[in-house]
Formats: C-alpha cells, sequence, structure tokens
C-alpha cells in the first residue's frame, strides 16, 4: 500500500464518529490486511525480502487486480505477481472469493495479536494448507512497519494531563526469560481529545528509561505538559526536570492507599484509612497537613515507614489540592490508564512468554487497536477545564 493511502487510513481512523465511519474504516483495514498478507506471502515464495539479490531467477512483477466478495460487499485488491507466473496465493487462491472464515481469520490478525501457532492451525483447518512458523513471522512483521510509523507520527505542541504507567510481561532475551515494563504513556491535549502517545519495552524502570520516553515525546513535537501523573516511580522526576522542567508531577493517591496499608493489621485498617481520607478530601493543603499531622500522631510509633512515604511525598501527593475539582478528578489517580492496561492483558495474558520485545510490542499494539473506543475519546465536561487550565496555566495555552 502506498503512503499517500496510508496517510488517508490514519486520517479516517482519527474521524471515526458513528457507525458509517466505523463500517468504511474496517473496509479499508481488511483490504490493508489482505494487500499486506498478499505480500507476505510472495516474500515466503521468493525467499527473500524486496530489494534484497534475486534468488533462482525469480523476481515480482508488479500487480494484478481482483473484485473478492466479503459480507459487507465487493472489495478491489491487488494482487502480487511474480516473473515465472508460479505465485500461488493462498489468502485469496485463485478463481475463489474470500471466506467469511478467513475474512475473520484477518479482522483477528490486524486486530486482536493472534498468536503464529493459531494463524498456522486457523488456515490449516480451514485450507488444508499450513505455513510454516517463518511464513506466519513475515506475515506479521508487516505489522512492525505500521508500529514504527505509529511510533514516529508526531504529537501535538501542549498536553496539559498526561498519564505514565507499566504493564509487566515475560520476554525472552539472550536465552533467559525476564520481566519487562512496556510503559503506557497516555495524553489529553488542548481539545480535550485523549489518545495513546507512546508504547516502549523497557528492562529497568529507571530515571533513564523515563528520560529516554520523555525524550521521545518531545522530539515528536511535545513542547509542554502542564501535570504528569503516575505512580511514585523512581527515578522520574529527575528525568521529568531535564526534560519538561515546567511540568508538575502528580503522584497517584489510590496507589499511595495501596501502599500505605501494604503492612497494616487488618484490625487497624478502618481507622488509618479514616485518617487517610482526611488527608486527600480535604478542601485545600492547609486543612490536608492538618490531617497529616493527626494522622502522623496517631500511627508514626507502629507504622512509621507509612508515615514516612507520605511525608517523603508530600509536594508531589497534594499537588491536585491547589486546583478545581474538576481537574482534581482527571489528576489526582492513573485509575484512567490502570484501565487501559486492564484491558490490555485481557488480550496478552494467554501469552506467557514472548519470544522477543517486538513480538511482545506486536501484540501489545495490537490489542490497543482493539481496544481504542475505551480510551481514545473526548474527556466529559472538557471545555469547563478547559477554562480552568487557562486561568492556572496563563500564556501556556
Amino acid at each position: 500500500m502506498n503512503s499517500e493511502l496510508e496517510k488517508q487510513l490514519d486520517a479516517l481512523i482519527g474521524k471515526i464518529s458513528n457507525k458509517e465511519d466505523f463500517d468504511h474504516v474496517k473496509e479499508q483495514l481488511l483490504k490493508r490486511g489482505i494487500e499486506s498478507l498478499l505480500k507476505a506471502e510472495m516474500t515466503a515464495h521468493l525467499g527473500y525480502q524486496k530489494g534484497s539479490p534475486v534468488i533462482e531467477n525469480n523476481q515480482r512483477n508488479g500487480f494484478s487486480e481482483k473484485t473478492i466478495k466479503t459480507h459487507n460487499g465487493e472489495q478491489r485488491i491487488k494482487i502480487p505477481r511474480d516473473r515465472q507466473a508460479s505465485f500461488e496465493p493462498v489468502i485469496v487462491p485463485k478463481h475463489q472469493s474470500i471466506s467469511q472464515e478467513l475474512e475473520d481469520c484477518i479482522q483477528l490478525l490486524y486486530a486482536k495479536g493472534m498468536s503464529n501457532s493459531d494463524i498456522i492451525d486457523f488456515i490449516e483447518s480451514t485450507y488444508g494448507v499450513q505455513y510454516s512458523t517463518s511464513q506466519v513471522s513475515i506475515i506479521t512483521n508487516q505489522l512492525l512497519e505500521d508500529i514504527k510509523h505509529w511510533q514516529n507520527s508526531p504529537l501535538e505542541d501542549v498536553y496539559p494531563i498526561v498519564w505514565i504507567d507499566a504493564i509487566h510481561y515475560k520476554i525472552r532475551q539472550e536465552g533467559k526469560v525476564i520481566s519487562k515494563a512496556c510503559m503506557i504513556v497516555l495524553g489529553v491535549n488542548t481539545e480535550g481529545q485523549q489518545d495513546i502517545l507512546n508504547m516502549s519495552i523497557v528492562e529497568t524502570e529507571k530515571a533513564a528509561a523515563w528520560m529516554s520516553i520523555l525524550d521521545d515525546l518531545r522530539s515528536r513535537g511535545v513542547k509542554d505538559i502542564f501535570f504528569l501523573c503516575s505512580d511514585n516511580l523512581s527515578g522520574l522526576d529527575k528525568a521529568v526536570e531535564a526534560i519538561f522542567p515546567d511540568s508538575i508531577r502528580q503522584i497517584c493517591i489510590v496507589h499511595q492507599i495501596r501502599n500505605s496499608l501494604k503492612y497494616v493489621s487488618y484490625k487497624d485498617r478502618k481507622p488509618i484509612m479514616v485518617d487517610i481520607k482526611a488527608i486527600y478530601q480535604a478542601d485545600n493543603e492547609k486543612f490536608a497537613l492538618e490531617a497529616f499531622e493527626v494522622f502522623k500522631q496517631n500511627w508514626e510509633d507502629k507504622y512509621l515507614s507509612a508515615v514516612q512515604s507520605w511525608e517523603n511525598n508530600w509536594d508531589n501527593l497534594t499537588v491536585f489540592l491547589n486546583y478545581p475539582k474538576e481537574i482534581r478528578k482527571l489528576i489526582y489517580t492513573t485509575n484512567i490508564i490502570e484501565s487501559f492496561n486492564a484491558s490490555l492483558r485481557k488480550y496478552t495474558r494467554n501469552k506467557k512468554v514472548f519470544p522477543n520485545d517486538d513480538a511482545a510490542l506486536k501484540s501489545i499494539y495490537l490489542a490497543a487497536q482493539s481496544i481504542s473506543k475505551k480510551w481514545k475519546k473526548t474527556r466529559f465536561k472538557w471545555g469547563q477545564i478547559y477554562n480552568q487550565l487557562y486561568i492556572c496555566f496563563p500564556n501556556r495555552l
């Protein structure tokens, strides 16, 4: 597919507002999926990638066109040809139309990230033809080009609110299975449109990894972030200061509560929660500080680590108290991005171990696209929130 059509498709995806728009984009995705699979089949048939030296005097020879029937109607597709005319497509066999089962298979491949073994089993059971693992890898690797394009796409100048969270996976590296984090960055632009800005696989959650992720946002056009919300991630403060020094850090209150209660005995949980609620439900930071002194006096002797955690992170925990309730509701917790990660796990939970970073990223990316309607949306009552931000951050909007 040429780059112009890719741009048109990307533009279409961003403008889905009703069922007709969705059906149209779905048809375009199906066309793109079929043509990508056909190109991958040709690569497997010839035994070399496009642009590599020719093997056995056979090479690509343009395209022919074919009209196929789907349950949504007819679709015109391009089928690659080879000089020796020996290419026999499996996805769309000669003189046949695409079946409903195969259409579903392609939708799953592009929307839900099927494993190589799933694809092999499905095609073999449906058509009696078996792809090798290497052939399926060629097919699924077509997605890496889509991912690379998305990862390098330009971003907005300003994102008033950005959330960062991690989802962990087992990935094989140098013969060992290790735990790595996929760092998800979710942002809201000045129009109130919420979108995933970055997904990166990192081995360790350290300042250098955070700085690399934030620097990527900057290199893609982001100049300002008002609030950056996350768990109490080690090294993130330094990374934010280095890349977006004007950004305000807000540590997730929900995570802080979980951490505070981790080593609290069951019988003390209710009374200690009463004191904690008095802190984060305070009308302003002055009242929150008074509530903290009560919390400290009541529990310092018994649960010193919990008290010190609030004390050490006080500035980043209480930022939200300086803003109107509509802004507070958005920034005091990372529940928004945690909900997204929970949805991702539903699609990737059967992947016990990924063979490499690319395999993990492909699966996560496809899962993200399949649940895009849950996170790619406009924030409720954004007009009111925008006006509050305009007052709170003069000359930055």
